[in-house]
């Protein structure tokens, strides 16, 4: 189990690191959705319920701090609405970086359980539409996830 939490935590921070635009999230989001919906995945394995509790909720305090420092970086760079904006306080002040870190990574949870119980991403897919709503285009279209992975 640590392993699995090792690894993902490790391809998480390289995967995340380099988001800071759109495009780059909607590709972080088809690789993590690919992942989850991979039954062998390390993503599948560490997400796992396991008995160690300690383990796993520090797991998930430092994917969600990853993905919370990327919400960030994306709010400062202006992309909110799925386009690049003037940073200004206004816009800022609409994106709480912390909870949306937390509803992408319950997404990411919640969504993933279900796609696999149903085998079809589609429950994932909307989890993640809704988590990625700041960032979506203006309209109300998801980033482009591309094809779902139905399996």
């Amino acid at each position: 189990m640590r392993t699995h939490i090792a690894e993902v935590l490790a391809r998480e921070s390289a995967a995340l690191a380099v988001v800071t635009d759109s495009a780059e999230l909607a590709r972080w989001r088809r690789r993590v959705v690919a992942e989850l919906m991979t039954p062998s995945s390390p993503y599948v394995l560490a997400m796992r319920g396991t008995c160690d509790v300690r383990a796993r909720a520090d797991f998930l305090d430092q994917w969600r701090e990853l993905i919370a420092e990327t919400v960030s970086r994306l709010v400062r760079t202006g992309i909110v609405g799925g386009r690049s904006h003037a940073p200004d306080q206004a816009r800022r002040a609409d994106v709480d970086t912390q909870k949306t870190a937390v509803l992408i990574l319950a997404a990411l949870q919640g969504g993933s359980a279900l796609s696999r119980i149903a085998q079809d991403s589609g429950p994932l897919d909307a989890a993640l539409d809704l988590a990625l709503v700041p960032f979506t285009a203006v309209g109300g279209n998801a980033p482009d996830e591309g094809p779902r992975t139905d399996t």
